[in-house]
């Protein structure tokens, strides 16, 4: 849980404009491995959540595909 959500602060700080995906996506993908690893996570699994990241993230570091942000409508609970 605690890499997922440093992995997912920066990758929103990359698709922010904040941090040069180029040079901080491979940085947060191994971070998210490490962080895994020091959690308990076993070597392998934490080698495919790296991989899945790795492979597949780019579109959630991209600029271009900054998703508006949504609110609930007043009212909701």
């Amino acid at each position: 849980m605690r890499g997922a959500l440093v992995h997912d602060a920066l990758y929103q700080l990359m698709r922010e404009g904040h941090l040069d995906r180029a040079i901080y996506r491979e940085v947060a993908d191994r971070l998210l491995q490490a962080l895994c690893l020091q959690d308990g996570m076993s070597k392998a699994r934490a080698w495919l959540v790296y991989q899945g990241v790795h492979r597949f993230g780019d579109p959630s570091a991209d600029p271009a595909h900054d998703r508006p942000i949504l609110t609930a409508p007043r009212g909701c609970k």
